[in-house]
């Protein structure tokens, strides 16, 4: 694939709000103008799929007591757990006509190429949405795409608590009574510092991945910084959409009754922002 012109980089996150973070990943999606590229990171928080039924992927009371939150993204796919040690990318590529199974495929072997230049030489992309080291996924993606663009997004584990994760997805399917929803496939993981056996900085993979997609997609490097547009488009994104129970507990009534009060109210409790995380918000909008 090749072509001429830019893409944007950005590192541009807010762990201590994933709401947020959430929110501007569908702006970029939705308004980036040029082939944007994008790092950011969460801080415990699972992420859910657009079509997947909260009850079914977490074990609320566990996040509860954790303070883990509960959020879902705009694009499709399974459950995954971020933490500090989880680095998410996104490529929003407008005036594209790649397909899904296209674009899946041109940001995997991007990556693919990016771990092999730390030292992961294993590592190889699974279809339709893996990337994997000797059988362990190290790294999922989900996409998205209209009439004139394109969208990835992937989250790679590269220092993350693994046990954590086990304990607030939902590995259990007794309950399920519905094949409606899309299920989280249960698979084996690894992280990118236990194959090294090293620390990789999230910088490292910045620098690895932005290169190896520029090679990818023929574009320059530009990195670059959200503008007040952006930013402004987010909060409202946030206000309402991400930070609403209405779209984070979709779903919930068709299972109502396969899970108890008490697990209710705690979904309740993850699904929505802190006060904490108010203020935060309160404080970025007289920036």
């Amino acid at each position: 694939m090749s072509g001429s012109g830019i893409l944007r980089v950005l590192v541009a996150e807010w762990p201590e709000n994933q709401f947020f973070n959430l929110a501007f990943e569908e702006v970029l999606y939705l308004e980036s103008k040029l082939p944007t590229l994008r790092f950011w990171r969460n801080d415990k928080v699972v992420v859910i799929g657009r079509f997947q039924s909260p009850p079914l992927e977490i074990n609320s009371l566990e996040a509860r007591d954790l303070g883990i939150k509960l959020v879902r993204r705009f694009t499709g796919g399974g459950a995954v757990y971020h933490d500090l040690g989880n680095v998410n990318y996104a490529l929003t590529l407008p005036n594209h006509k790649l397909s899904i199974e296209e674009s899946f495929s041109v940001v995997a072997s991007a990556v693919v190429e990016a771990l092999g230049s730390l030292g992961v030489s294993k590592a190889y992309y699974r279809p339709l949405n893996d990337i994997e080291v000797d059988g362990l996924k190290i790294s999922g993606m989900a996409a998205c795409r209209t009439h004139d663009r394109v969208f990835v997004h992937g989250a790679m584990l590269v220092s993350s608590d693994i046990s954590i994760l086990w304990r607030v997805l939902k590995i259990s399917r007794e309950k399920l009574s519905d094949k409606k929803f899309t299920q989280s496939r249960v698979k084996r993981v690894t992280t990118v510092n236990e194959v090294l056996g090293r620390t990789v900085s999230p910088e490292e993979l910045y620098k690895a991945i932005s290169e190896a997609l520029s090679r990818r997609l023929g574009l320059e490097v530009e990195w670059g910084a959200p503008d007040n547009t952006e930013l402004r488009k987010a909060l409202n994104m946030y206000k309402g959409k991400y930070a609403t129970l209405e779209w984070n507990l979709k779903y919930v009534d068709e299972v109502r009754d396969l899970i108890s009060d008490e697990e209710y109210e705690a979904l309740k409790a993850i699904a929505r922002p802190s006060k904490h995380q108010e203020r935060f918000i309160e404080v970025l909008s007289l920036e």
